[in-house]
């Protein structure tokens, strides 16, 4: 659900990539490149035509079968339901995991509401469930360092209520660690204009304590629409959408939302006829791209069996947090083809280096304050541990 905006946008058409390192990748294009605009359309279609999807409704609860048979015939199979209940009726989130093979525990969430208001939402926010459902499609087989969950939220259009349970009730007493929170709502589009253009969202509300990551994860994720898609993007502020119950817990967040705003949502009206479906089908690619480089997605990968070497555990990393100076003993690891990786927290490497000796030191002095992960390999070992600086 989207208010009308008032734009006190910073209105930056990015027609260069910001300064960052990022460049195109060719494994992730030839991923992006196996979209399919025929799934995409299907999945509007039969979505519209699962009716009015509002809270205590049998369309509300066959969308919630339909999208588990969907992602069940995309090969996952940590799909959970997450029962809430207001105004004395239940309704439910889902939540499909992937497991990461270097962070099983470190979460990429990609997010996006199901229930709809006074009409079929095919617009708001079917285009944003067809969105996730060819990302998960496309990533089912694809090795990714950071595990992903894909949650499809309801009760949005009654207030964010599925979200805030979900944070309230899943995250914060489990101390979820998650990397990034990227919400994708109402991105089809207006028949009859010209949709060249996606909103990037990010945090610039109280608490602030992690704005500047949102800034830089929607920088990237700009970088990642020009490099994906053909669209041009415009930077602006997060709200009233799923990822606000995560920003209130100092999550970092970020999300799409298209730049030209249907007049059709919340109404009978809100219906494909009324979207533009290539435009649909470019967000598509731009949040496929974003989705396999902010869960690091590669062609291989360590398993996870493997970060668990019993001689892992004799390794020392102090102090951290750290101001000055890291030291990493390796105990009684060789430090034969060991190497060394030092990223940022929008996945930028800023050390990198062979290890040589059993105990090595760290200059982190040039470095900004912030949250780091340290990664170390070897062709016997992972090892990964988060830095605080």
């Amino acid at each position: 659900m989207k208010l009308l905006r008032t734009y006190l946008t910073l209105v930056t058409l990015l027609l260069s990539f910001l300064g960052y390192s990022q460049s195109y990748n060719t494994f992730y294009g030839g991923i992006v490149n196996q979209y399919s605009p025929d799934t995409i359309h299907k999945n509007l279609v039969e979505f519209e035509g699962l009716g009015v999807k509002e809270h205590g409704t049998t369309p509300l609860t066959n969308t919630l079968n339909w999208l588990i048979d969907k992602y069940s015939n995309y090969g996952y199979t940590d799909i959970k339901i997450d029962t809430f209940n207001y105004n004395s009726q239940d309704d439910y989130n889902l939540i499909v995991t992937k497991i990461g093979t270097v962070y099983p525990n470190t979460y990429l969430i990609v997010d996006g509401h199901y229930d709809t208001k006074s009409g079929t939402g095919t617009n708001d926010n079917g285009s944003g469930v067809a969105v996730i459902l060819e990302i998960a499609r496309l990533l089912q087989n694809v090795n990714t360092e950071y595990s992903i969950k894909f949650i499809n939220f309801s009760g949005e259009e009654d207030g964010l209520i599925g979200s805030t349970w979900y944070v309230n009730n899943t995250v914060i007493p489990n101390s979820m660690d998650i990397k990034l929170v990227f919400n994708i709502d109402e991105v089809g589009g207006v028949n009859g204009l010209v949709n060249n253009t996606i909103v990037c969202e990010r945090d610039q509300s109280i608490p602030t304590l992690s704005n500047a990551a949102s800034y830089a994860f929607t920088d990237t994720l700009a970088t990642c629409v020009g490099l994906y898609s053909n669209l041009l993007t415009e930077i602006s502020y997060a709200y009233s959408s799923d990822y606000m119950p995560f920003q209130a817990n100092e999550n970092i967040i970020t999300g799409l939302f298209e730049k030209n705003q249907t007049s059709h949502a919340h109404s009978p009206t809100d219906f494909l006829i009324n979207m533009d479906t290539n435009y649909v089908y470019e967000v598509t690619q731009a949040s496929i791209g974003a989705s396999l480089y902010f869960a690091v997605a590669s062609q291989s990968s360590v398993g996870i069996n493997d970060l668990n070497s019993s001689n892992i555990r004799d390794i020392k990393i102090y102090p951290n947090p750290v101001k000055d100076e890291l030291t990493i003993n390796l105990g009684v690891l060789t430090t034969e083809k060991t190497m060394l990786k030092l990223i940022n927290i929008i996945g930028e490497t800023v050390i990198e280096k062979q290890v040589t000796n059993s105990i090595e030191k760290i200059s982190l002095n040039h470095l900004p304050a912030g949250i780091y992960t340290l990664v170390m390999s070897s062709p016997t070992m992972q090892f990964t541990e988060k830095i605080i600086h």
